[in-house]
């Protein structure tokens, strides 16, 4: 070998070994580092012992995503579903970050905008990787963060901010920096789950009969899930808890489903309810039996019995005026564990026929509609805390005749005191209406029990509501009355209602019976009274349709806008009574009702037994 080769080769040989000394320098330098990956996984007992190790672990998987996209392309209706999520999140990529401002004493509006915000950009980021719906969640769930608390006075607004935090903290969790996961982190320890460590013993909500127990129940399990790798105590102690006293609450949808706040918190309760056992699922393997509670397997049939042929709802107590059946998140949940088509057939129903605006559960819990036609009763009896009866003349078509009557309790959360109170709808028009809900921050609206100031309130006594008034006054505030006969789906179907407890400072039996008469076309209302003073008996009844009175005891309800349909009211019994208008028009700082007035039949000085039989006849020309 020559010099000049020797020089060459050793040359070459420094170099290599230049290189591998340069690669072990950089190999030992990088292991020195301090690792920016999560904390590794502790060893996890008890409750923990199956949890799903990566997220997302809160009712959204990888491969979940992976379906929705393949499934996309062959179905249509969950193509236009993912494509309505992806619009609303494309109008939100410009709102301005959530502040931290209450309404009265609740923080509510601002919890639920957050959560409707990160369900949509989250889930349009993990259908689209498109970074802009992952900056716009990130910046809004770091602001929320960023608040002094979440205002704890009032805990619904903690359990449903910290439900919202942890969905975006754990869909988003392998895109976020570490730096933002530690902010998010933070922010659903010292503000959601430090403020249960500090209540949840104490506080009556944890134990609750309503909706409280499931809204407040729920949010702590999904926040202490998506957490429980790096503080797994949360999930440990509370997971049990959340799982033992949430039944307390979930009683009361036995034993056929119906949810004695009234169809509108049905949503709310039973949404919540959704995501506590959806994240058990998924996270866990389990829904800690919840899912086994009586009554359950049918509440989600329970809105579409409960709502008219045009989507409204019977609006029995503190619902919101004019409250229409929505699509609710639970819908597709409640079909697939239960396994009925019903109930995710209604959804699409309604979204379809109300033209509604998909939501991402419903992307996320998606079941394809079916062509099968269900077998419905026309007529239905819900027993419970609440009772209800329908009626109707036919599922299916918009000008179907449909009525609801309630009896139950008047001591319960969100009543009024409107036992035997009825709706009534025929040809697209509600005729009897109940006005529903006041201002939650009115003074004394949660004072309720014997002479609570809530019963001042117009919209919560008996003089709105479309029920017998003896003496003129309300009912008795702690009363309870049960349909004590049902006689269904025959070709006069009709319900006896025992009222005799509203009315015991007057009357030793009073009943109100409804009836669907003359092939389903027509129906009546009869109340019986068996007077122990001399007092007053009326009949009223709220409408925001015109009333024009006629002799003979008639009067003819005209809709303004469908001019085509207009309801004949008759007093069959006492003969020569005459209907009289009322108006429903309050005062500030009470809603005032502007447009609703009341047909009115009052006997005054009334003895011994007493019946009005009063004949309600859509007419459609």
């Amino acid at each position: 070998m020559s010099k000049t080769t020797r020089q060459n080769a050793g040359k070459k040989l420094k170099t290599v070994l230049c290189c591998l000394y340069a690669v072990f320098f950089l190999w030992a330098t990088e292991s020195c580092k301090p690792a920016e990956t999560t904390p590794s996984m502790p060893e996890f007992t008890g409750i923990l012992k199956t949890i799903k190790a990566e997220h997302p672990r809160l009712m959204l998987s990888n491969e979940r995503i992976e379906e929705l996209k393949t499934l996309q392309k062959t179905d249509p209706t969950l193509d236009k579903y993912i494509k309505a999520v992806l619009a609303t999140a494309n109008a939100m990529l410009t709102k301005a970050p959530l502040q931290r401002v209450l309404e009265g004493p609740r923080l509510l509006g601002v919890s639920r905008e957050l959560l409707n915000r990160v369900t949509h950009l989250s889930l349009s980021y993990r259908l689209t990787n498109d970074k802009k719906y992952l900056t716009a969640a990130v910046t809004n769930l770091k602001a929320v963060c960023a608040f002094s608390d979440w205002n704890p006075s009032h805990f619904l607004d903690v359990a449903e901010m910290l439900h919202g935090v942890a969905i975006g903290y754990d869909w988003l969790y392998a895109d976020l920096s570490q730096a933002d996961r530690d902010v998010l982190r933070e922010g659903i320890k010292k503000h959601g789950l430090a403020e249960y460590r500090k209540r949840y013993a104490a506080e009556w909500w944890s134990k609750a009969e309503n909706n409280w127990n499931q809204v407040c129940n729920g949010g702590l399990i999904v926040g202490a899930l998506a957490v429980a790798e790096t503080d797994p105590t949360y999930a440990r102690d509370f997971v049990p808890l959340a799982l033992q006293n949430m039944p307390v609450a979930l009683k009361n949808y036995a034993p056929d489903g119906l949810w004695y706040e009234g169809p509108a918190y049905w949503s709310y309760a039973t949404e919540y309810l959704v995501y506590g056992m959806a994240a058990l699922q998924s996270a866990l393997g389990t829904m800690g039996d919840l899912d086994k509670s009586a009554g359950l397997d049918k509440t989600g049939l329970v809105p579409m019995i409960c709502t008219s042929p045009n989507y409204g709802f019977l609006n029995f107590a503190d619902a919101g005026e004019n409250s229409k059946s929505d699509a609710s998140k639970a819908f597709f949940y409640l079909a697939k564990i239960y396994n009925n088509a019903n109930i995710s057939n209604y959804a699409h129903e309604v979204i379809k026929n109300r033209s509604l605006l998909a939501q991402p559960h419903h992307v996320l819990w998606y079941q394809a509609p079916t062509t099968s036609t269900p077998t419905r009763d026309l007529d239905s009896y819900f027993k419970g805390k609440v009772e209800v009866v329908t009626l109707r003349s036919a599922w299916n078509d918009p000008n179907a005749l449909w009525l609801g009557i309630k009896g139950g309790v008047n001591s319960s959360e969100h009543s009024h005191l409107d036992l035997g109170n009825f709706e009534l709808e025929a040809g697209g028009v509600r005729w009897a209406r109940d006005l529903g809900s006041d201002d939650y921050n009115l003074p004394g609206y949660w004072t309720m029990g014997v002479g609570g100031q809530r019963w001042a309130y117009y919209r919560l006594n008996s003089f709105s509501h479309n029920v017998p008034l003896l003496g003129n006054k309300n009912q008795y505030e702690l009363a309870k009355a049960n349909f004590i006969e049902t006689n269904l789906n025959t070709a006069t179907p009709s319900a006896v209602l025992d009222l005799t407890e509203a009315y015991r400072d007057f009357s030793s039996k009073s009943t109100r019976k409804i009836s669907m008469i003359e092939t389903r076309k027509a129906f009546l209302i009869e109340d019986t009274h068996k007077l122990t003073k001399n007092t007053e008996v009326a009949w009223g009844m709220t409408t925001a349709n015109q009333i024009e009175l006629l002799k003979g005891g008639k009067a003819i309800l005209r809709n303004s806008t469908i001019t085509t349909r207009t309801l004949e009211a008759e007093i069959i019994t006492p003969v020569g009574a005459e209907f009289t208008v009322e108006s429903a028009t309050q005062k500030a700082p009470e809603k005032l009702n502007t447009g609703n007035s009341r047909l009115m039949l009052r006997l005054p000085n009334q003895t011994g037994e007493i019946k009005i039989v009063v004949k309600l006849t859509p007419k459609m020309s």
